[in-house]
């Protein structure tokens, strides 16, 4: 389990560094993140706040490392039964989506091209 903090008081984020200590990582390597506010990520957030969220405040070191497992346990269930329905799709889906990638692939260096040579780089 590998987690990033991204939270609006230092108090909580140093809070979370201390109980979590090597789980924490950079954003890019992170499972999820945890955070004190509503956020848009491209990444799963688990909440903490004081009434709302996946863990309420004031809270436990116990009680985070519980909450945090019981939702790293859910995103794995959630993980494993979308690869179980990708594994299900018929080949021609997989074929077809690999048309689609080597074509967007292919416009997006032909336009990388055309925008150098059209600036002279």
């Amino acid at each position: 389990m590998k987690i990033a903090v991204v939270c609006q008081s230092l108090l909580l984020s140093r809070a979370l560094k201390s109980f979590l200590g090597d789980a924490i990582v950079a954003y890019k390597q992170c499972d999820f993140v945890i955070s004190d506010k509503k956020i848009e990520l491209d990444k799963p957030v688990f909440y903490i706040a004081p009434s709302e969220g996946n863990l309420n405040i004031p809270f436990s070191k116990s009680t985070l490392l519980l909450e945090l497992d019981k939702f790293f346990q859910h995103l794995l269930m959630v993980q494993n039964s979308m690869d179980g329905l990708m594994s299900d799709l018929p080949k021609s889906t997989y074929a077809l989506e690999e048309k689609i990638t080597a074509l967007t692939d292919q416009f997006r260096t032909d336009l990388i091209q055309t925008i150098r040579s059209y600036y002279g780089n």
